[in-house]
Formats: structure tokens, C-alpha cells, sequence
């Protein structure tokens, strides 16, 4: 096959893919965020005796800048031309908090008590639309976010169960990631998805070189391939993410991503011998049902 051919059957493939329900391309772009998110979280897991969280947040970006230069290098500069650089600015620096807070978690809890607290996000969300900015809330969703937050305590179990740094990471980085979903949706009104993918990556190496000079040590040299790994798998899961919330309504996206916990239970099983009990299963269902009623079209009109 010729260049040209080559050149068609890219563009025709593409163009398939874009005749598909929006529905179905968010539910899509969401599963493959979903996997990347607990495979990146899983090797993070497994360097943290090693290595300080706060070293493995600035090389996963560090790793993930390299896997978007053939990209930037085929779009060109003015790929990262954008009107709103303050707001990427914010983003990477509140996204800069979430991936500490959950690098520092994973090393000390299982990764599906992490996947199921950081269920939370929609709930904080809503919280935070409702007691800072303003917005309207009928009883309805009150009961919801009290439902996600009553969730977030069977999981936890205070009083029945050990409570440690972990938990408390985890709950910083729902905290923060509520409020990088919220600057996501309105960063992609404006910008293409991988121009956003490219910011947050530059932001946050910008943002962590300073800390991670801090707490530097090297790592084995057995364990860079785990770190070039984590930065293609974050490459993937921004790039995935960010279509799959342009794709489509954030209820129909959402639904998609909290398959993670799915995802987190078996790798955790598989891996690292963590098979959450039962109360992360009813914990991380009842988050999921009052962020999806949260999500619902009628409850944030």
C-alpha cells in the first residue's frame, strides 16, 4: 500500500470512528482510562518502598512529556496554542496535589480502597457547587451527597478498622481531582484534548522538580523501565480521559470510569495478594450510586 493509501485509510478509519454514538465512544475512551489509571497506580504501588511518592509523581511526567513529543513533533508548536494558559496553570497545579496525595496513598493502602474512595469525586464536587460557588441544591441531592460521603465510611469503617496516612491521602486526592473534573470540563469546551494532555504534563514537571530535588535518591536501574512504563500508561489515561469527557455527558462518561474498581480489585488480587473485603464493594457502590445520581442531567439542571 502507497503513502496516499495509507493516507486515506487513516483518515476513513477515523472518520468511522467518529460515526459511532457519542455514547459509545465516551464508554470506550473511559474503560481504556480506567485500566490505565490502575496499572499506573499498581506500579506506583510497587516502587514506593523504593522510591519516594513524591519523585515517582515528577517522573511519571517527566516520562509521559517523551510519549507526547511524537505527537507535538507531527502537530507542531502551535498544537499548545491556547487562550486559557492560567487555567492549565491552575490545573496542573491542583492535578500536581491529586497525583502526590495518590501516589503517597497507594503505598501504604490497598489500590482498590483507593479506587473506591476516590469515587468520591463527584460528590465532592457537588459539595463544593452547592456550600462555595452557589448552586441550587432540593433534597435530592443533598441525600445523594450524604449517601457518597456515608459510603466513604464503610469503606473507611473509623472505629473498626485501622485508620492511617493512606486514607487521608486518598481523601486529598478525591479533594483535588473533584476539583481538576471541574477544570477539565471547561478546559475541553475550548481546547483539543491532547493540547490539555500536553499542558497538565508540562505544568506538573514544572511544578514537582522543586520537591523532588528535595527528596531525590536514584533509583535502580531495574526499575526506569517501571517508570517509562507509568509515564505511556499516564499518556494514555490523560489523552482517553479528556476525549471520553468531550465525547459525551459527563452521567454517561462517568459511569464507564468507575469500572476501575473492577479493574483495581483483580490487579490488586493478581499482584499484591489485596482482595478488598466486602465493605469496599458496598462502600465503593453506594459512592458510585449517589455519583451517578449526582451526574444525572436533571440533578445538575
Amino acid at each position: 500500500m502507497d503513502d496516499r493509501a495509507g493516507h486515506r485509510a487513516g483518515p476513513g478509519l477515523r472518520s468511522r470512528f467518529d460515526a459511532i454514538p457519542g455514547a459509545a465512544r465516551a464508554g470506550l475512551w473511559m474503560t481504556v482510562a480506567a485500566i490505565a489509571y490502575v496499572c499506573s497506580i499498581a506500579i506506583g504501588k510497587y516502587v514506593s518502598p523504593e522510591v519516594h511518592f513524591i519523585e515517582i509523581a515528577f517522573l511519571r511526567n517527566t516520562f509521559a512529556i517523551l510519549f507526547m513529543l511524537p505527537w507535538l513533533a507531527r502537530a507542531g508548536t502551535a498544537a499548545l496554542r491556547t487562550r486559557r494558559v492560567g487555567r492549565h496553570f491552575v490545573r496542573g497545579l491542583v492535578s500536581s496535589m491529586n497525583v502526590t496525595f495518590l501516589f503517597a496513598a497507594v503505598g501504604l493502602i490497598p489500590i482498590a480502597d483507593m479506587s473506591a474512595i476516590t469515587f468520591l469525586q463527584p460528590v465532592i464536587g457537588a459539595a463544593i457547587a452547592v456550600l462555595l460557588l452557589g448552586e441550587a441544591a432540593d433534597g435530592r441531592r443533598w441525600l445523594a451527597i450524604a449517601a457518597g460521603f456515608a459510603g466513604a465510611l464503610i469503606v473507611i469503617r473509623p472505629g473498626f478498622a485501622e485508620i492511617n496516612w493512606g486514607i487521608a491521602f486518598a481523601l486529598g486526592s478525591a479533594l483535588a481531582g473533584a476539583v481538576v473534573s471541574v477544570l477539565i470540563k471547561t478546559l475541553v469546551r475550548t481546547d483539543p484534548p491532547d493540547t490539555i494532555a500536553a499542558w497538565l504534563f508540562i505544568t506538573q514537571t514544572l511544578i514537582l522538580a522543586v520537591p523532588t530535588a528535595l527528596v531525590w535518591t536514584t533509583p535502580r536501574w531495574e526499575l526506569w523501565a517501571l517508570f517509562l512504563a507509568i509515564g505511556f500508561l499516564s499518556a494514555i489515561l490523560q489523552r482517553t480521559y479528556n476525549r471520553g469527557m468531550q465525547a459525551a455527558d459527563v452521567s454517561i462518561a462517568m459511569p464507564f470510569n468507575f469500572s476501575r474498581l473492577i479493574w483495581a480489585a483483580l490487579l490488586g488480587w493478581i499482584v499484591f495478594g489485596d482482595f478488598p473485603d466486602v465493605w469496599t464493594w458496598v462502600g465503593g457502590a453506594v459512592i458510585f450510586g449517589a455519583s451517578l445520581w449526582i451526574t444525572r442531567p436533571g440533578r445538575r439542571a
